[in-house]
């Protein structure tokens, strides 16, 4: 390490240190010493130390003062001037601190310098800590969540009665699209499906047997349908819906090219047959939407798991209705 000391000019006195504008890092209520030396060749040079722009004195009853030593060597007199803080307090640290040199015959010097609170020992591991505290606190949130999200977001949905805040002009909430399958619900499975939609969660629904009008063909009910609904669920049928396959195949472009928010029905044991059209179009909308599984008797309360699991997949309700399974704000029209 390169150290540049100051150019002593025979016969003429300096200050060798500190240096101007050191910093002094401290530890609070402790006691410092601060040593300013310099080389002099009179008996009339003296070196002292100013708090701000007040001298201070050379008593060592108080909390802050200085004594000097003076020692002859090679290149002079050495005269040393320290700096004591008998305890380091708050109000040290905002002050500046000046060494000056007074030499006869030639002009005064001074260096100034400033103290700065040490790190605390433990400032570090606590730091630390603390980090990983907040880090634990994070990982475990966000597992809870991940967890939980469902219940959660339901939880809310029930007791702030929310409802949907833009229905983009739609006048469903749902469109419950049925297709034929050797597995799927039976006619009470399906009555049971759209009244606990309708009068236990406030939704909605278009039907392709409900909303039909005399003479309007089926294709087109199934895309008024798609086009005035929020949701398309596709729900497998025992039944004959009177879906026609070929509708369902062209219906599959048009739901995801719409971008309709789609759940998939499904039972966990349901093996469709991969041969032919309608298999293919449904493989191609189970892909495109979220997949919900009905599991028989399991599945008719509304406290189920798949009651669960669609609601939360399905866009709240667009009107506030009356829910069974949560308690109702006091005023019905106060919803989210």
């Amino acid at each position: 390490m390169l150290v540049i000391r100051p150019n002593i000019i025979s016969g003429q006195s300096v200050l060798l240190s500190p240096h101007m504008d050191d910093v002094f890092h401290v530890a609070l209520d402790s006691t410092v010493v601060i040593e300013c030396t310099a080389v002099i060749y009179s008996d009339f040079d003296e070196v002292f130390w100013l708090s701000g722009s007040s001298f201070l004195e050379r008593d060592n009853n108080l909390p802050v003062f200085y004594n000097y030593t003076r020692e002859s060597n090679a290149e002079g007199m050495k005269m040393t001037a320290s700096l004591v803080f008998k305890k380091v307090t708050k109000e040290d640290l905002r002050k500046s601190y000046t060494c000056k040199l007074d030499a006869d015959d030639q002009p005064s010097s001074f260096v100034r310098i400033t103290l700065a609170q040490k790190a605390s020992p433990l400032s570090v591991p606590l730091a630390l800590g603390t980090t990983g505290i907040v880090m634990m606190i994070i990982f475990v949130t966000a597992v809870v969540y991940v967890k939980f999200k469902m219940n959660i977001a339901l939880f809310l949905r029930d007791t702030l009665s929310c409802t949907s805040s833009s229905s983009d002009g739609k006048s469903h909430d749902a469109f419950l699209m049925y297709y034929k399958s050797n597995t799927g619900l039976n006619d009470t499975e399906r009555e049971t499906l759209e009244s606990v939609l309708e009068e236990s969660f406030g939704y909605n629904l278009c039907t392709h047997d409900r909303n039909v009008s005399p003479g309007k063909a089926v294709a087109e009910t199934v895309l008024y349908c798609i086009e005035q609904s929020q949701s398309v669920v596709l729900v497998p049928t025992s039944s004959d819906p009177g879906l026609e396959a070929g509708l369902l195949k062209d219906t599959s472009a048009s739901l995801v090219e719409r971008q309709n928010h789609l759940v998939f029905i499904k039972f966990k044991s349901n093996q469709v047959s991969r041969s032919g059209s309608v298999p293919e179009a449904l493989r191609i909308l189970s892909k495109a939407g979220h997949r919900v599984t009905w599991k028989r008797k399991r599945s008719m309360t509304p406290s189920s798991l798949f009651w669960k699991q669609l609601r939360y997949h399905l866009p709240a309700p667009q009107a506030a209705r009356k829910i069974r399974l949560s308690p109702q704000p006091t005023n019905p029209e106060d919803i989210c």
